[in-house]
């Protein structure tokens, strides 16, 4: 380097808050190791060079980098997994009336079996559709609906309170004051409504 040395130009760096890449120094006195290190290298090679010395500090680096982007991911994995769990927006098409509609299924408060169809509920109106209520579960699961009774799947995020009953079942209220009755086989999925519960006793086991 014509105008700055090695530590000068990590100076710089440091200074501009730029990432550092991994760093090995070439020296010829091992009095100034302790310097380099201060610089965050990973590494310093002395004279006289040799092959074996320049790739053992190569491969030294390179380790050494692999391990740190190991902890950041580490790191990362918490929100990562945050990120997964929420689907990216999609919107979903129904067939009502000779028409295509398309909806943002968050905006779904409830589905409700009817013999062949659905009634798929939202705030302000309703559509039936010809569907079986297993394959829109499956659909909506991403989307934070869960099954409450064999014939009904609610939006979670519109769950408001729930009523639990000594024979096991549960009352389930919605926004709006919509109520629906959750039955013992289904009591269980009642546990995604919350990130954490607290005093449990009576509550989904």
């Amino acid at each position: 380097m014509l105008d700055l040395s090695g530590t000068e130009l990590v100076d710089q760096l440091m200074k501009r808050n730029l990432p550092l890449p991994s760093i090995v120094f070439a020296m010829a006195h091992v009095e100034h190791a302790i310097a380099a290190f201060e610089k965050h290298t990973v590494d310093y090679v002395l004279k006289p060079f040799s092959t074996e010395k320049i790739n053992g500090a190569l491969d030294r680096a390179s380790r050494r980098t692999e391990g740190e982007r190991a902890v950041k991911l580490i790191e990362a994995l918490p929100q990562l997994r945050r990120l997964s769990s929420r689907p990216l927006y999609t919107r979903m098409a129904i067939r009502t009336k000779g028409r295509i509609l398309f909806l943002d299924p968050r905006d779904v408060v409830a589905v409700q079996a009817e013999g062949n169809y659905v009634l798929l509920q939202r705030k302000s109106g309703s559509y039936l559709l010809r569907e079986s209520l297993s394959e829109v579960a499956e659909k909506l699961k991403p989307y934070g609906f869960i099954r409450i009774h064999r014939s009904v799947l609610v939006n979670t995020s519109f769950v408001e309170e729930i009523q639990p009953y000594s024979t096991g079942s549960c009352s389930l209220r919605i926004t709006g004051g919509r109520k629906y009755t959750v039955t013992r086989t289904y009591r269980k999925n009642l546990k995604s409504l919350a990130g954490f519960w607290i005093g449990r006793r009576d509550l989904p086991g």
